[in-house]
């Protein structure tokens, strides 16, 4: 704000701006149609203007009517979300705890069956050792047979020697 002096104190006339409480002052109703038009312009704007300013109004309970139930949906989204993700985590882990009692089942089947094959395995070499020795002594048996057999004609041989022998 200027700082002015009065114009009054040293005689001067009255400056054509007018102070301070003359400006605020209203101004004289006149008939001269120009200013009528103004007033009935102004009453207009002024009219306009509180519509608009009743519409912001309302504009602003919506938005703000608006953003509460976003807010509450974005809450409820979000607790849902934290729900969801509460019951996915207890699933997987419930998921990943299955998987290591099947891998340690696993695991035990497949330690199990490793030793089944060795007791196969061992099985079958006795088998094939049995089936060894056996045809070994068969062999020895069939030369046996065999040696008994050849014993039994040469005895026999000798019995009809002595036989002949005797009569003679």
């Amino acid at each position: 704000m200027q700082k002015e002096l009065n114009p009054e104190l040293f005689g001067e006339k009255k400056s054509p701006t007018p102070t301070r409480r003359e400006a605020m002052m209203p101004p004289a109703p006149s008939t001269d149609p120009t200013y009528l038009n103004t007033d009935r312009q102004i009453f207009e704007l002024k009219s306009q203007l509180l519509s608009v300013n009743d519409q912001l109004s309302k504009l602003t309970q919506t938005l703000n009517e608006a953003n509460k139930n976003s807010h509450s949906r974005m809450e409820r989204f979000q607790q849902n979300l934290s729900r969801l993700e509460t019951n996915h985590n207890g699933l997987a882990l419930e998921a990943g705890q299955k998987i290591q009692q099947i891998n340690n089942k696993l695991s035990e089947r497949k330690a199990l069956d490793t030793k089944i094959q060795e007791m196969v395995d061992r099985h079958n070499n006795v088998i094939k050792s049995f089936e060894v020795r056996l045809n070994h002594m068969q062999k020895l048996l069939a030369e046996k047979e065999a040696q008994t057999a050849a014993a039994y004609a040469a005895l026999n041989e000798a019995k009809m020697e002595i036989a002949r022998l005797k009569r003679f």
